[in-house]
């Protein structure tokens, strides 16, 4: 089944934040950071049970280079994306819908 992924808008920002930020650390660092988001996105749409539960029904899975935890769940055939979390801030602030 192909899955169609739908970035919450406080999701997008904190992608936009993330570039942002990764940006000003090194040109060319924040796309760099995208194409790993997309790689991720790829591995969910093939099997969104890849990743473990963050709170029933969410789940979270972790990108491979960044330090950054994408908070999912799965509706028939959408994946909502809730946010995109950087794991070394204050976990209560991971908003998981």
């Amino acid at each position: 089944m192909a899955y169609k992924i739908e970035i919450r808008p406080l999701a997008t920002i904190e992608i936009f934040e993330a570039y942002d930020w990764y940006e000003l650390q090194r040109e060319g660092l924040g796309f760099e950071f995208l194409m790993e988001l997309e790689i991720f996105y790829t591995t969910l749409q093939r099997n969104p049970d890849t990743y473990s539960y963050y709170q029933k029904p969410v789940r979270q899975g972790t990108l491979d280079r960044f330090p950054y935890t994408v908070v999912y769940e799965t509706f028939d055939d959408v994946i909502v994306i809730y946010s995109v979390f950087m794991y070394r801030q204050d976990p209560d602030k991971k908003r998981s819908r």
